[in-house]
């Protein structure tokens, strides 16, 4: 059971989805949630802090996430499918003006939410391509920290780069040629013929 901070910080991640940060005053956080000033500065002293819980939350919501997830996968391959799922879930659940203005009215809190987000995309892929080393499926001459560190720069430049619009990059045709991409990469032959055998099923 969900204990009240928690409730009141999912409520106001709605809010914040829905009209971004600056827009939600502390008078409507009150007024929305139906609860008193003195209430709701019980838990929070201020906005800022509100807004560090609420991407506190954020965080932990998607770490839980990935890691539910990325349990049970038969393979390496596998595994990897089921991140890039979850990248993409996430990319279709992102909203431009709650980050517009997390970065320009909360530039601290933006700075670790960023640090954060990094740190999970790394170590997710990295894991993987160790995995994927390990059971004889991906080149063991790989460089995995050099991999995980591209696949990085290449999500963080496909989200901010403007060439790819929202739509495109959360459509079924660019979220193959992404995964093939990346993979076609990485496989040795055993994981070559284990993905073309599969990659219809997987896809």
């Amino acid at each position: 059971m969900k204990d009240k901070k928690t409730e009141i910080i999912e409520k106001i991640h709605g809010l914040y989805d829905k009209y971004g940060i600056r827009s939600v005053t502390m008078d409507d956080v009150v007024h929305e949630l139906g609860i008193s000033k003195k209430t709701l500065y019980q838990y929070f002293a201020d906005k800022t802090e509100l807004v560090s819980a609420v991407m506190d939350r954020v965080y932990e919501t998607r770490k839980q996430e990935i890691d539910l997830a990325m349990k049970g996968n038969k393979n390496a391959i596998e595994e990897m499918l089921t991140y890039y799922a979850l990248q993409l879930k996430m990319i279709k659940d992102y909203k431009p003006t709650m980050i517009y203005d997390l970065k320009k009215y909360y530039p601290g809190i933006y700075e670790k939410a960023t640090s954060r987000k990094r740190k999970n995309i790394y170590d997710s892929v990295l894991n993987n391509l160790k995995r994927g080393k390990k059971e004889g499926l991906y080149r063991s001459e790989l460089n995995e920290e050099i991999v995980a560190r591209l696949n990085l720069m290449r999500v963080e430049a496909t989200m901010s780069s403007g060439i790819f619009s929202i739509e495109e990059i959360t459509s079924a045709e660019f979220f193959r040629e992404v995964f093939t991409y990346h993979m076609y990469g990485i496989v040795n032959d055993n994981g070559r013929k284990l993905l073309e055998k599969n990659i219809d099923k997987l896809l």
